[in-house]
């Protein structure tokens, strides 16, 4: 009897997740609702890529989460984004090369949530950013030499800046930029901003990097282990 019981209880966990997901809707740890504004490539398995992202970080993340909207958005299109963290929610663009390419997307954007709701944790000893300075104090010289007209006082601002932001990605190029930081950044844009230095750590140590940034950015990953620590707690 309880066998037929939990038989009938699958099935219609089942029936339900399907009936959810003719609708257009998926969840996100059975909470967050997904879905999509504008069609997905037929490569793209949204099941499969939610599924999977629910095992590579700790629960408690999807917290800071309360929806996840994917689709072609005007500021996203403005600014040349795949993805973008906004008033707590994830906000994905449909235009995806691969599943890989979009937990990519999607972590990185968990990254800011678990940024805004952390900021004295992360921030508060100010130790991540004087790593991160000393890396941009170190590419400034590389660039110099390169030949590039850049200033210091760029270099040393540490947030977000448009300017700065066009003039790594479309006058240096990140092609260009992925060698020069080789070695000294997680990669091209976590030159950007102090914020993006963080939220791309935190996209490598899930994807499985962390071993390799270890000794690269150890102020950043050590304050990584701690977040992940603290979220495994609940």
């Amino acid at each position: 009897m309880r066998i037929l019981v939990a038989n009938m209880s699958s099935l219609l966990i089942g029936y339900l997740k399907e009936s959810v997901e003719r609708s257009g809707i998926y969840y996100l740890m059975g909470e967050i609702p997904v879905w999509s504004e504008d069609p997905l490539p037929e490569y793209i398995n949204l099941r499969t890529v939610l599924s999977k992202i629910e095992t590579m970080m700790p629960s408690a993340y999807f917290t800071y989460v309360d929806a996840v909207k994917i689709g072609t958005f005007p500021e996203m299109i403005d600014r040349e984004l795949t993805a973008m963290y906004k008033d707590n929610v994830l906000y994905i663009s449909n235009f995806q090369a691969s599943e890989e390419d979009m937990y990519d997307d999607v972590i990185h954007e968990i990254a800011h949530a678990v940024e805004d709701n952390n900021r004295d944790l992360i921030y508060g000893d100010q130790r991540i950013m004087v790593e991160f300075l000393g890396k941009r104090k170190r590419l400034y010289s590389i660039l110099k030499n390169e030949g590039y007209d850049v200033t210091m006082e760029e270099f040393l601002n540490i947030k977000y800046d448009e300017d700065f932001d066009m003039f790594l990605y479309q006058d240096i190029g990140y092609e260009k930029l992925n060698n020069l930081v080789m070695g000294l950044f997680p990669g091209a844009y976590s030159v950007t901003s102090l914020s993006e230095y963080f939220a791309v750590g935190f996209e490598r140590y899930y994807m499985k990097e962390g071993k390799n940034l270890s000794k690269m950015c150890p102020i950043l990953i050590k304050k990584i282990d701690l977040l992940d620590e603290i979220a495994n707690e609940y």
